[in-house]
């Protein structure tokens, strides 16, 4: 008999930024009903925080370079949109910036954008407060520690 999986007590959502330059990656949707941009969402495994499993899945199933887990983190809550709470977790490289390729290593089709592209884009983004989430960031104004994104 197969065992069953266990539903995740939580996601990870990491999004890739280069401070520097002030933008992030994200990645096609890829389905029919939701056209645009994403971020990964990860399960988090039990007992395992949300900063491991996105440290976990950049380094050892991506190749990314040394990553640096920034100190304000987006809280999603669980509710009738999404069945768990979601974590947006934002990484830089530890030290210097990310290699040319790290765009590869993320997925096929990752882009680059800022928040007024995507703006200007018109293109949909999940979650749909990320462009405001890092607004905040960029420019100081949110308190470092775990933030409602509602």
């Amino acid at each position: 008999m197969i065992p069953l999986r266990a539903a995740p007590a939580a996601v990870a959502r990491p999004v890739v930024i280069d401070p520097a330059a002030r933008r992030f990656l994200l990645l096609p949707a890829g389905s029919a009903r939701a056209a645009g941009w994403t971020v990964p969402a990860l399960p988090v495994r039990d007992q395992e925080p949300y900063r491991r499993t996105v440290l976990r899945h950049l380094r050892r199933e991506r190749g990314f370079p040394a990553v640096r887990i920034g100190a304000v983190v987006g809280r999603l809550p669980a509710g009738a949109a999404r069945p768990v709470e979601e974590y947006v977790v934002l990484a830089a490289p530890a030290c210097g910036r990310w290699p040319r390729d790290v765009r590869a290593l993320m997925a096929p089709g990752a882009r680059w954008w800022d928040t007024a592209a995507l703006r200007r884009s018109g293109d949909a983004v999940e979650p749909e407060t990320l462009p405001l989430f890092l607004d905040g960031y960029w420019e100081g104004w949110l308190p470092d520690g775990v933030i409602s994104l509602e």
